[in-house]
């Protein structure tokens, strides 16, 4: 919901700036003067639209609690994302609609005015380039908004593609300042548009240069790591040797293993101790992910970038319920640990749901839950099934009272916050983790 309600504020403003910035009196000149308005409003929503993505791609953690964690973040990116390709179509077909009617003959060409004045063009000389340029960046946006949404576009494909968002993104910048109608720029739209496109300008360069999340990044290596077979979970070991801040159990970080091209972002599956030691349990579900126990080794370098994230158990007051899908489970033992080193009790129910099961891992999970005094149901959905409502108010008849926290595949998630939602829970006492790369 506070997703939905950032989407529709950042639309919102943009277009009651609009209204106040144009002519009232075209809106009632016919077809070439709804024109002369809509293509300005739908480029100035493309352009605030990617402008906002690329400032939440630059991970600016000031805002991170706003927004509910990173992971709200690369939610809301990928919507703003769809946003100004959506704004970049109806940008284009606006522009070259009425031309294509008046060659058919449907429509009259466009007559100024006797005695009109023309428009002060500031940028003349720069206007058949700036259109050209506009016009091949809208073809090249999309096809890498098709890229990026193609989940079976491979990963490490999706990330090279993607960051040519930051240079198209400067181009469109260039398209922007030359072909906007000279009156808007000192109307009140005006403001509005160049702290967007300044700040984004700066934050696409950041991606360029690689200086994204630098100031939050350290330094260690690999200490240990062991593959369960069983399910196809990695763990491994990092002892940091620059000081890490400290992280709330639940929290992730980017990894980047020295000799690999880039980082990806892993749950941190260990509590804080001040000892400079990190865990972090790694599924093996894509192309990257399934080479890497073969790729790793002792005492391997390794960049951790974070924490981030705001999935920290925060409501620790009353009885909570967590539930965990399959690699889930990782934040959930984070905060077993953490509880367990602060020599805390806390009223919790676990209820960990898998389809691979391994022994060796399961009983980590059991040591983890014994060790933390948390009421641990391990469920085998091959045996089992697949959770529902109905099996977690048999296994924790009280749930209606606790907050729940969730971390597991979306369509999990979906459904048992709609089956509880419906069954009276109220919407902030569900939590859960959203965090997609794509």
């Amino acid at each position: 919901m506070r997703l939905k309600f950032v989407f529709a504020a950042i639309t919102a403003l943009v277009i009651a700036l609009w209204l106040a910035s144009v002519d009232w009196a075209l809106m009632s000149g016919g077809i070439w003067s709804a024109r002369g308005l809509l293509v300005p409003l739908t480029g100035i929503l493309a352009m605030a639209f990617m402008a906002a993505a690329i400032l939440l791609a630059a991970r600016p953690v000031q805002v991170e609690t706003a927004l509910g964690g990173l992971d709200k973040f690369y939610r809301l990116h990928k919507w703003l994302g769809i946003g100004a390709v959506v704004m970049a179509v109806l940008h284009w077909l606006v522009e070259k609609a009425p031309k294509w009617l008046v060659e058919l003959g449907w429509l009259a060409p466009r007559q100024r005015a006797a005695g009109a004045a023309a428009e002060p063009r500031p940028f003349a000389d720069y206007r058949d380039l700036a259109s050209d340029l506009g016009e091949w960046a809208f073809y090249l946006l999309l096809v890498l908004g098709a890229l990026a949404l193609w989940r079976r576009f491979p990963y490490h494909l999706f990330f090279k593609t993607h960051r040519l968002m930051a240079a198209l993104f400067l181009v469109l910048i260039f398209h922007t300042i030359v072909l906007t109608p000279a009156s808007y720029w000192t109307a009140p739209i005006s403001l509005l548009m160049i702290v967007l496109i300044g700040t984004a300008a700066v934050a696409a360069g950041m991606s360029i240069f690689g200086r994204i999340g630098k100031s939050h990044r350290f330094t260690g290596e690999v200490t240990d790591f062991h593959f369960h077979e069983g399910n196809s979970v990695l763990d491994v070991g990092v002892k940091l040797t620059t000081a890490w801040p400290g992280h709330a159990a639940g929290q992730f970080a980017f990894l980047k293993f020295a000799g690999t091209e880039r980082a990806h972002p892993f749950t941190i599956s260990s509590g804080w101790a001040n000892t400079g030691r990190l865990a972090f349990s790694i599924k093996g579900i894509g192309d990257y992910t399934r080479r890497l126990p073969g790729i790793i080794e002792v005492g391997q370098a390794i960049t951790v970038e974070g924490p981030y994230g705001r999935f920290d158990f925060g409501s620790a007051e009353g009885p909570q319920l967590w539930i965990a899908g399959g690699v889930g489970i990782t934040p959930f033992i984070a905060r077993m640990e953490a509880i367990t080193i602060a020599g805390q009790s806390q009223d919790v129910d676990l209820i960990y749901s898998t389809g691979a099961l391994d022994d060796a891992f399961i009983n980590e999970v059991r040591r983890a839950a014994d060790a933390a005094g948390v009421r641990l149901h391990i469920v085998d959905t091959g045996l089992e099934g697949f959770v529902d409502l109905a099996k977690l108010a048999v296994w924790t008849p009280g749930w209606r009272s606790a907050d729940v926290w969730f971390c597991g595949p979306s369509k999990f998630g979906d459904s048992l916050y709609q089956a509880m939602h419906a069954d009276g829970l109220p919407a902030g006492r569900f939590h859960r983790e959203l965090f997609d790369m794509r």
